[in-house]
C-alpha cells in the first residue's frame, strides 16, 4: 500500500484491486474493527430478521427500530471505512498506530456527518430498485443516483463545503466517469452476491433438511429451541455480512473518487487531507 495512495489515476481494474489490496494487507485490523463497531448492530438486527416474514409483516415499532438501526449501522460502516482510508493516507500508506481508541474519538462525529447522506441516499436507492417492476425507469434511476455514493468520501476526505455543494461535486465527478462508476458498482454487486451466498449456504441446507427432521413429541421443545438459536445465529451472520459487503463497496467508491478527482481535477499526492486532525 505504500506505493499506491488514494489520489492516483488508476484504471477500473486497479481501483477494484485496491479494495482487496487494502483489506488484504490490513485484514486483521480491518476485520477486528468491523466486528467491534458493527457486530452490536448485527446482534440487535438479527433478533428481528430471524422472525421476519415479508408476507405477513406490517409496519410496527419493531420494524421501524430495525430500519433505524440498519441506517445508523450503514452510516457507521461508511464512516469507519473513510477514517481507515484517511489514516492510511495520512500515515505514509499504513494503518500503523490506528487503534480502537483513536477510531472511537473520530467515529461518532464522522458517522453523524455520513448519517445525513445515508438517510437521504438509502430511500432513493430502495425506491430505485422497487421501480425495477418498470425495468427502464428503475434502471435509469439506479444509474442516475449512483454518484450519491461519492458524497461521503468528498465530505470527509476532501472539503468542508456545504452538503449541497458536495453533492453537486459528487454528481459532476460521477457523471464524468459514469461508465466506470457503473462497472465498479456491478463488480462489487457480484462480490456481494458471492459473499451473501456463502453465508446463507448453511441456512439453505438447514431449510432443505428441516422437514426431514421430525422430532418426537418429547424432543419437540428442545428441537424448537435449537432451531430458534440456529436461525438467530445465521441472521446475525447475515446482518454482519451485509455491513462487510457495504464496507467493501464504500472502499470501492472511495478509491474510485480518488482516481477520478486526480484525473479530472488534477488533485495530486501533495493535496493531503486537511481536516484529519480536526476529526480527532
Amino acid at each position: 500500500m505504500k506505493n499506491n495512495r488514494l489520489y492516483r489515476h488508476r484504471s477500473l481494474t486497479d481501483n477494484v484491486n485496491m479494495v482487496f489490496d487494502f483489506v488484504g494487507e490490513n485484514w486483521r485490523k480491518w476485520f477486528k474493527m468491523m466486528a467491534y463497531f458493527l457486530l452490536p448492530f448485527s446482534v440487535l438486527l438479527g433478533a428481528t430478521f430471524a422472525k421476519f416474514d415479508i408476507e405477513t409483516a406490517s409496519f410496527d415499532i419493531t420494524i421501524a427500530v430495525s430500519i433505524l438501526l440498519f441506517v445508523v449501522g450503514c452510516a457507521v460502516v461508511t464512516a469507519l471505512q473513510l477514517l481507515l482510508v484517511q489514516w492510511n493516507e495520512s500515515h505514509d500508506g499504513t494503518l500503523d498506530g490506528c487503534s480502537m481508541a483513536s477510531m472511537w474519538r473520530m467515529l461518532p462525529r464522522a458517522s453523524l456527518r455520513c448519517l445525513i447522506v445515508v438517510a437521504i441516499g438509502t430511500p432513493v436507492i430502495i425506491v430505485a430498485f422497487l421501480l425495477n417492476i418498470i425495468p427502464v425507469i428503475g434502471l435509469v434511476l439506479v444509474f442516475a443516483v449512483l454518484p450519491v455514493f461519492l458524497v461521503c468520501p468528498i465530505m470527509l476526505l476532501e472539503t468542508k463545503d456545504s452538503l449541497a455543494n458536495n453533492t453537486k461535486r459528487a454528481f459532476s465527478l460521477g457523471h464524468k466517469k459514469w461508465g466506470r462508476l457503473i462497472l465498479i458498482t456491478l463488480i462489487m454487486g457480484g462480490v456481494s452476491i458471492f459473499i451473501n451466498n456463502a453465508v446463507t449456504f448453511p441456512h439453505a441446507i438447514y431449510v432443505t433438511f428441516q422437514s426431514t427432521l421430525e422430532p418426537s413429541d418429547g424432543d419437540s421443545v428442545f428441537w424448537a429451541f435449537l432451531a430458534d438459536v440456529l436461525e438467530y445465529v445465521i441472521s446475525v451472520a447475515q446482518c454482519f455480512m451485509l455491513f462487510v459487503e457495504m464496507g467493501l463497496f464504500v472502499l470501492a467508491m472511495t478509491f474510485h473518487y480518488g482516481s477520478v478527482a486526480t484525473e479530472v481535477e488534477d488533485i495530486g499526492l501533495e493535496s493531503d487531507i486537511d481536516n484529519f486532525a480536526q476529526l480527532k
